[in-house]
């Protein structure tokens, strides 16, 4: 009977299991939008948003052509002739038409506006769909079929002797319309073809705004023909002239890209100065290039009439200029010390009730947005101009965190994200892959201690500028200290801090990276420094609450609120952002690509299909020869820049070393030039070996995963003998270098790597040599070693052994 009951029961289980799965497959399962198979079979960056291979392919031979079904205009035909030639260099054919109805590529495109420049808001989809017989794209506009046509380039391949595309079914439109690239030419000069490569490249990757950062300290870049000083004096000779600026955005335009320009006000505006000094508050002299420790120029006084005045000239002329609805007007890091300290500002402020000089920039930002409109422009600057007088029809770029894109959109602002995309920071693409418009990093988890709280007000000193912010200890537990640091208007949360014998010491994340803070406690001060990288400041704070003081509270501990579907909306997308101090026209594609390419699939593809870092890497292995196809020089400058290093005889082993080197990250580089100041210069020359080498090694990235299934497998024989024979390369790579270092001394720089490299190679080939044999590497040996690992990852003169950790479980798995 128990038996009965119980298969009873075995059977209604099994069906309400059978059922349950039939109601979830039918109601509630959804295929994903691409079948791992058919990822795994694709190369395509970014993801489209629905792809599947049906079996065959669509052969590509000489009689090949494009047609048009419905609209069409010279945007796309000069589309299709880019098409063919550069299907013509993949497949070396050459095309002679003659194939409709058996060889043919039929576009459709429903409609379209002949001439006019893209806009925000475009219908940027389309549809593919490949067979043996013919390939049809479909799209409602011409922006659709242009990226469409690029799908088509990353298609091809080789299948059986067969050149061609996969039959395919595709389905595909943008996640995001604003999908970015900032490019500062100011700090160093870039010159058009630059521009012109990278549009291309952008082009590629489907990224639908170039950003230029046109003014700045440092340069002003654009002709102005109704105040021509200001290039003539701001610019060292080296600007666009507006016919330069009008070829650059047809060029744009013809990629269905937009071009919206940057004129940064009222602050980073020394250029603007210089030839007219009476739109400041001191009247000058300012003169080109910078001064000792002022790295924040006197910003534009907001009290006087004739700086909108002039503003209102200047992007008047810009607005017939520049086709795009938006116009940047910067407004970030401005310097108020010469607004706290002048009479007559501060006069200003009392009359007209501006309690402060974020009240004073937020009163500019008012009246340049009223100009703006006038010539029907809508405004676009950096997450420091957010104020919600400003009105719901301004974009916010937010620079410095999450947070500010998510206060932007809560006020009614519309928001796009460039923090965790700083290009300049050297972070590898996985890094940035981790990145998500809609989803705030760093969430509060700490629960705030009333029973055991202090709180101080921090100075800290930053190039002879002072950042206050506020500090809140929880320290019930001495070993175990929590709390918040409060930077950049941010709250930045931190844990397993200590304060021993008086000494205050934590680390935390910051929206620039990581931060380390330590001071000493005496009384009710604190006196230390805030270590960012290589830079260390000083830091200095006194005691303003806490549980023991009467009248303190325990400030309120903000969390942000989930955003609306309606808030939500309004994220509209996100920038990738070059800035130059540390780029030259040489080297730039080289920081620009290819991670830019992972941050396009982020802007671009859903988001369920961007949480993949290995294929993210396995498809950008592609697309780095796809783009140096299309004439980026990402890799194409590496070469000759180490030949001027080495010479032809030391090229090979300065290429050995070089190649898994990478510039160090964040601003660390900054702190090590002599003279930092000279990093505002246009002219800081960039020729050494921090500026060849790569912000990612994807030599290390490999042989890291090498070691990792070494290590992993039980019998150490997978991947031994690639490992050693790069190990043995290392090892006796320094012995070859080092007559080309001693004659130079940019190389004399990285001197200490190469040594350190062929060291540590040494010891973690015996290290695998006497684990074969069953025994253990010297522990003291192991010590001094992984400590030298250390100091080789920490890096020197601007670049790092990025091998070295992995080097570093090769040697810890071979102790006792």
């Amino acid at each position: 009977m128990i038996k009965k009951i119980l298969l009873g029961l075995l059977i209604l289980i099994t069906v309400a299991a059978v059922g349950g799965y039939g109601y979830y497959r039918l109601f509630i399962y959804q295929a994903p939008a691409i079948s791992s198979e058919d990822r795994a079979s694709v190369q395509l960056m970014p993801l489209p948003s629905e792809l599947s291979l049906e079996g065959g392919v669509f052969p590509i031979t000489k009689t090949l052509q494009v047609s048009f079904k419905n609209y069409k205009d010279e945007r796309l035909e000069r589309a299709v002739d880019r098409f063919l030639g550069r299907l013509s260099a993949s497949t070396a054919i050459q095309f002679s038409g003659g194939g409709a109805g058996n060889n043919e590529i039929i576009i459709d495109c429903a409609e379209g506006n002949p001439g006019a420049a893209p806009k925000m808001g475009d219908d940027e989809s389309y549809k593919l769909d490949i067979s043996s017989g013919a390939v049809n794209l479909q799209s409602n506009t011409p922006f659709g079929a242009l990226h469409g046509l690029e799908t088509l380039l990353q298609l091809l391949k080789e299948d059986n002797g067969t050149i061609g595309f996969p039959a395919a079914r595709i389905e595909d439109a943008p996640r995001f319309p604003w999908r970015g690239l900032m490019i500062d030419v100011c700090r160093h000069w870039m010159p058009k073809e630059v521009i012109l490569r990278n549009l291309d490249a952008m082009a590629a990757v489907k990224l639908n705004v170039l950003h230029l950062h046109i003014t700045e300290d440092q340069g002003f870049r654009i002709e102005s023909k109704a105040f021509p000083k200001l290039h003539e004096l701001g610019s060292n000779g080296k600007y666009y002239t507006q016919e330069d600026m009008k070829g650059i955005i047809e060029y744009a335009g013809d990629r269905g890209i937009r071009v919206v320009p940057e004129f940064d006000v009222p602050g980073h505006s020394k250029s603007w100065l210089i030839a007219y000094p009476e739109l400041s508050g001191t009247e000058g002299p300012f003169k080109f290039g910078t001064v000792k420790g002022q790295w924040f120029s006197v910003p534009m006084d907001p009290t006087k009439e004739i700086v909108y005045e002039f503003l209102d000239g200047f992007f008047g002329e810009m607005a017939g200029l520049f086709p795009d609805q938006y116009l940047h007007i910067g407004g970030d890091e401005v310097n108020p010390a010469h607004w706290d300290t002048s009479e007559e500002i501060q006069a200003y402020m009392k009359e007209n009730n501006i309690g402060d000089s974020h009240g004073l920039q937020a009163h500019f930002n008012l009246r340049v947005n009223e100009i703006l409109k006038k010539h029907g422009k809508k405004m676009i600057g950096w997450d420091e101009i957010l104020n919600p007088d400003l009105g719901k029809d301004i974009v916010i770029q937010s620079w410095r965190s999450h947070k500010s894109l998510f206060e932007g959109v809560q006020n009614g602002a519309t928001a796009v994200l460039s923090a965790g995309y700083y290009l300049d920071h050297k972070l590898h693409a996985g890094k940035h892959y981790k990145i998500d418009p809609m989803v705030l990093p760093g969430a509060i988890d700490i629960e705030p201690d009333t029973t055991h709280w202090k709180m101080y007000d921090v100075v800290t000193e930053l190039g002879g500028n002072s950042m206050e912010s506020q500090l809140i200890l929880f320290d019930r537990d001495p070993q175990d200290v929590s709390g918040f640091f409060a930077l950049m208007d941010q709250r930045n949360s931190f844990k397993n801090g200590t304060i021993i014998d008086g000494e205050l010491s934590f680390t935390l994340n910051a929206p620039m990276g990581e931060l380390n803070y330590s001071a000493t406690i005496a009384g009710d001060s604190l006196n230390g420094q805030l270590a960012f990288g290589l830079f260390k400041f000083k830091s200095k704070g006194h005691l303003s609450g806490g549980v023991d003081i009467a009248g303190s509270s325990l400030p309120e501990i903000e969390v942000m609120k989930p955003l609306t579907a309606e808030e939500k909306s309004r994220i509209i997308g996100g920038e990738a952002c070059m800035w130059s101090e540390l780029v030259s026209s040489e080297n730039i594609d080289s920081r620009i690509w290819p991670r830019t390419a992972a941050i396009a699939e982020k802007f671009w593809s859903p988001d369920d299909l961007t949480n993949d870092e290995g294929d993210m890497y396995r498809r950008l292995g592609f697309i780095t020869g796809h783009l140096t196809d299309r004439g980026v020089t990402h890799e194409k400058y590496y070469t000759p820049m180490l030949k001027r290093l080495a010479g032809d005889d030391g090229y090979l082993p300065l290429k050995t070393l070089v190649d898994i080197l990478e510039e160090v990250k964040y601003y660390d580089r900054m702190a090590i030039i002599q003279d930092l100041d000279s990093l505002y210069l246009p002219d800081l020359p960039l020729d050494g070996v921090a500026d060849a080498a790569l912000p990612e090694s994807m030599v290390a990235r490999h042989f890291s995963k090498l070691v990792d299934h070494y290590i992993a497998d039980p019998d150490k024989v997978k991947n031994r003998e690639e490992i050693t024979g790069f190990l043995q390369d290392w090892a006796s790579n320094h012995t070859k270098l080092k007559p080309f270092i001693t004659n130079s001394d940019k190389l004399k720089e990285i001197e200490n790597l190469s040594a350190g490299l062929s060291a540590v190679s040494a010891v973690a080939l015996q290290a695998i040599d006497i684990q074969d044999r069953g025994q253990k590497i010297d522990e003291q040996q192991k010590s001094e070693t992984i400590e030298k690992l250390t100091l080789l990852e920490t890096g020197e003169n601007g670049v790092l052994l990025a091998t070295a950790a992995a080097i570093k479980k090769l040697v810890a798995q071979s102790a006792p």
